[in-house]
């Protein structure tokens, strides 16, 4: 899938913009702060219906306004579609086609990118949370109803904590409505789970081979940590701890009004030579381990999807020596529509300068210098 062509309305620093992108390779280049990386959010905000950095939907909005438009041509194998996404300070409204689509999860899947982010380091060093999200995201572009389970499974889980919460105030448990309550619970949880270590197994089988592309290193593998302790997904072994583990952990959550146990406390452990990267890697292998991961997720995306994502990369080569950058390019096959950001040209490979169509932005304005356009099918 490739974007064609992007329009703004009252996104970031953007009053107006429209965009057409080349197919293949397409570099921004600015000073820090000019609004380059605006079009790399507004693009993820387009395919994920939310903000890869941290913050409220309404902060996307230009200041002084109260609403923003994101609309997007997008190209497949045989078909175009347009994208929309509204927001203002009440609601969040997608559209493909111009029909609007009720469920953000029916509409999240359809248009995919995968992106290296400056704050994608935090998949290392930051919280389970990050690391979390991070598997959702890359689970839920390749299959829709998976977040469906994830938003069912928040929403129990919401349910049984104020239970929980009651029931320390009131000292009396209905065993039989939270029976059903733990049972709802375990049985999406095995949905999950299914997805979750299935995927991880897609990513480690080429994991080690794309890091030692970048590094000489093999040795890597990502490691699903679970408050269950199981290794691989089984179903009835699932099923029964968890079951064990409601039981046995009651008292304490009624204590602390808080579910002790499920998938909304894993984690991912990133492993370099048996070792844990989030405390014996250096910055800049952890830049590298993320960089790897990213170039597993659009790997895995082909050979499902039996497409590429857009890919998305923010400033990813300023802090890379040559070699490891060459290693990346090389990855970056025809196939793949590619949108990079820099200060610098001279941070990019000549060759990809040369084929790539150059936009260059100050102070909000931006200049177009060569590449083709992204031609629209009748």
């Amino acid at each position: 899938m490739r974007i064609n062509s992007l329009k703004l309305t009252n996104f970031r620093n953007y009053k107006e913009a429209f965009l057409e992108f080349s197919p293949n390779i397409n570099i921004f280049i600015g000073d820090n702060g000019s609004g380059k990386t605006n079009i790399l959010e507004a693009i993820y905000v387009l395919s994920l219906t939310k903000s890869s950095r941290y913050g409220i939907d309404n902060d996307l909005v230009k200041i002084g306004e109260l609403n923003l438009d994101i609309e997007g041509l997008v190209s497949y194998e045989d078909y175009d579609k347009k994208y929309k996404i509204s927001i203002d300070k009440f609601s969040k409204r997608v559209y493909i086609n111009s029909t609007q689509i009720k469920k953000i999860s029916d509409y999240i899947s359809k248009f995919c990118v995968t992106s290296f982010l400056p704050n994608d380091i935090d998949i290392i060093k930051g919280s389970p949370s990050i690391r979390r999200n991070v598997l959702n995201i890359g689970i839920g572009v390749l299959y829709n109803n998976y977040l469906k389970y994830v938003n069912e499974y928040n929403s129990l889980l919401k349910i049984r904590n104020e239970y929980l919460k009651r029931l320390n105030v009131n000292g009396f448990a209905d065993s039989k409505y939270l029976e059903v309550i733990n049972s709802k619970m375990i049985e999406i949880s095995l949905k999950i789970y299914f997805f979750r270590f299935n995927y991880l197994k897609e990513i480690n089988s080429i994991l080690p081979n794309i890091y030692k592309k970048l590094t000489g290193i093999n040795d890597i593998k990502i490691f699903y940590e679970t408050n269950l302790q199981i290794s691989e997904y089984d179903e009835d072994k699932i099923r029964e701890i968890m079951q064990k583990k409601y039981k046995k952990n009651l008292s304490k959550e009624m204590m602390q009004g808080l579910t002790l146990t499920g998938i909304h406390r894993d984690d991912l452990v990133f492993l370099v030579n048996n070792q844990d990267a989030k405390i014996y890697a250096s910055q800049g292998q952890q830049r590298l381990i993320v960089i790897a991961y990213k170039i597993a997720e659009l790997l895995v995306f082909k050979k499902i999807k039996k497409e590429y994502p857009v890919l998305l990369l923010d400033d990813v080569f300023s802090e890379i020596d040559i070699k490891r950058r060459n290693n990346i390019i090389k990855y970056l096959k025809e196939e793949i529509q590619v949108i990079i950001t820099t200060t610098d040209l001279s941070d990019i490979e000549e060759d990809l300068v040369r084929k790539a169509k150059i936009f260059r932005i100050k102070n909000g304005q931006i200049k177009v210098k060569g590449g083709a356009k992204c031609k629209k099918k009748k």
